[in-house]
């Protein structure tokens, strides 16, 4: 990975800190490293939802005779250590690109109008971009990538926590090594199939993997959808437009809570 990008990261997510810090907001919630009642539902709809997707991906290849699908991995003995890679990555990528780099870049943005999409979009481009050292990468397979660089933007944003866009991060790629796909470039992890590429690359892929590939796109899309679709429903008066669902993280004063007609003082 580039390491001017690891220091722009890290540059803006010193000054989101600090913003915070400044005008009173709760640090560790506002960059989405918090646990709330819906953690658990997003991790387990992060999971889920793209390993349908990728499913369906494999299926309509298959259906195309873009993919040949033969056996799979026959060790599975480092199958721990493939999974923990896979959430090492997407952790990784997470904190830089969105706990980091996306929440400063929203405060930059805070005043301009759709200033949360553009922030996310800004993001996605500079996620896509980083794939481009990866083995046998495009410019269409970093197109592709930067589509979840969207995906994952738009889930940070939406439910101010790490849980949905890191799981739907994990998931994508753990998908695609259970199919046998190649993971953004790489094959290094085991599957229950090897698909390898067969034919017209805007179908398939090639050696990149879904990502490039026009199926792979359209579950990308599918992805979101499903997603903006899930949030609506845990926030119906939540808003597309702005990017705003959850309710923004506001530090709690635990004096003027408990002196309120005399409930008891909150905790932070």
């Amino acid at each position: 990975m580039d390491i001017a990008l690891i220091l722009i990261g890290l540059g803006f997510g010193v000054f989101a800190i600090v913003w915070y810090r400044r005008n009173d907001r709760p640090v560790w919630r506002s960059l989405g490293i918090t646990a709330n009642r819906w953690s658990a539902l997003d991790i387990l709809v992060g999971l889920l939802i793209p390993f349908v997707a990728i499913s369906l991906v494999f299926l309509a290849e298959l259906a195309l005779g873009a993919i040949e699908v033969t056996d799979g991995a026959e060790d599975w003995s480092g199958l721990g250590g493939a999974i923990g890679e896979i959430i090492g990555y997407a952790l990784f990528e997470e904190v830089l690109f969105r706990v980091l780099l996306l929440s400063g870049l929203v405060i930059l943005f805070r005043r301009v109008a759709a200033g949360r999409w553009i922030a996310v979009a800004i993001v996605a481009t500079a996620f896509g971009a980083m794939h481009l050292t990866n083995p046998n990468a495009t410019l269409i397979g970093a197109f592709g990538t930067a589509l979840g660089g969207v995906i994952y933007g738009i889930a940070f944003l939406a439910t101010r926590a790490l849980w949905l866009p890191l799981f739907l991060h994990v998931s994508w790629n753990l998908s695609q090594a259970i199919w046998g796909f190649p993971v953004s470039g790489t094959t290094q992890w085991p599957g229950w199939f090897t698909s390898t590429s067969t034919g017209n690359e805007l179908l398939n892929g090639g050696a990149y993997g879904p990502e490039a590939g026009l199926p792979g796109m359209l579950a990308r899309v599918l992805i979101a959808t499903l997603v903006l679709l899930y949030v609506k429903l845990l926030w119906p008066t939540g808003s597309i437009a702005r990017l705003e669902f959850a309710p923004d993280p506001i530090k709690r004063d635990v004096h003027a809570v408990g002196a309120h007609a005399g409930a008891r003082p909150a905790s932070e």
